[in-house]
């Protein structure tokens, strides 16, 4: 069981007050005011017994604490000394836990999505590779779906920056759709990544409403000096838990959408759920009747695209139409291209 972080913190306090040269043998009620001072909140006695019982506990639920009760100086202190919470070794299960972490980490700064973050992460590997050098780090035995050098990927520190520290940002930004360039001013709520491309979430002034911008359309971003629109909780929620992908199609609410698909997607969509909302019914034959609650998105219906060879959507109609639409355009365009060779 992890362990609670308002109990951690209290850990750390009980622990400076017990190793506190100029004032040994705390006392409970010293343990109860150094919270109190720390936190702002007066733990009772009983909690700091619990505390103090935790911390006594052997690893993996503790620390191994060597806390004694003194009766003559009506206080806690360590048996050993030496010892602090600060101070604990890494165990084998945690080295083990360590050098997962730092492959992970390895294959993160190959994506080199932020300077600042590739500068911290090699840091780390290398204090980790100088603290166990008998680790094999170069072999790498995890990897993740990352190309590096992604266009737009020089501007995410400033605008992780912009997310993070609520500043509004304005960019050039090229729509590939309409090939047309247009001045954009964001608040800018989260920060994305879909598929391996990044993306920036926020209110956008242009469209007023919140709007999604691909990373590798952006140009230009500066920082402005501006008071900040926030987007209210609900509209948040509802923008990113009731989609999937990034881009909401326009005008859509969210809506129930229900497909049917052959035996092969069955199994597909038992092992790989693709929203929260997915619910399977199987039939008899090894078809499936799967619906999602939904604000349809690009993603979400070129997700149905690809698979429409093994798929049908009963609802709604207007992206069955769609589908049908982009099979019968692919149709002609290679009609064009062979009338074009053979002419």
């Amino acid at each position: 069981m992890p362990i609670n972080k308002d109990a951690y913190k209290r850990y750390k306090i009980i622990d400076a007050c017990i190793n506190n040269k100029n004032k040994p043998y705390p006392s409970m009620q010293d343990l109860i005011d150094a919270c109190h001072s720390k936190l702002d909140v007066s733990p009772s006695s009983f909690t700091i017994q619990k505390d103090i019982q935790a911390m006594k506990e052997d690893e993996p639920h503790g620390f191994g604490a060597p806390i004694k009760f003194s009766k003559r100086h009506n206080g806690y202190y360590y048996s050993n000394p030496d010892f602090s919470i600060r101070k604990i070794p890494l165990t084998e299960g945690d080295i083990d836990a360590l050098k997962t972490a730092m492959d992970l980490l390895s294959n993160l700064s190959g994506m080199k999505v932020s300077s600042n973050l590739n500068h911290a992460i090699e840091k780390i590997l290398t204090s980790f590779q100088e603290q166990f050098p008998e680790s094999n780090s170069n072999r790498k035995i995890i990897q993740t779906d990352s190309t590096s050098d992604h266009k737009g990927f020089e501007h995410f520190d400033l605008l992780f920056k912009a997310t993070k520290d609520k500043l509004p940002v304005c960019f050039v930004h090229y729509s590939y759709s309409k090939r047309e360039f247009k001045s954009i001013i964001l608040h800018p709520i989260l920060l994305k990544e879909f598929q391996n491309n990044w993306y920036i979430v926020g209110y956008s002034e242009y469209h007023k409403e919140l709007r999604t911008f691909g990373l590798d359309r952006i140009y230009e971003p500066i920082i402005l000096n501006k008071s900040f629109k926030d987007t209210k909780q609900k509209i948040q929620e509802e923008y990113f838990k009731y989609v999937y992908g990034v881009y909401p199609w326009s005008n859509e609410k969210r809506q129930k959408i229900i497909i049917s698909v052959q035996p092969l997607l069955t199994n597909y969509f038992q092992a790989h759920p693709i929203h929260e909302t997915q619910d399977v019914e199987i039939h008899n034959n090894g078809d499936a009747t799967i619906t999602f609650d939904l604000i349809p998105s690009m993603e979400l219906v070129n997700f149905f695209l690809s698979f429409s060879q093994h798929l049908r959507v009963i609802q709604p109609d207007w992206i069955q139409e769609y589908i049908i639409k982009q099979h019968m355009t692919a149709i002609n365009n290679e009609k064009k291209h062979r009338q074009k060779i053979s002419a």
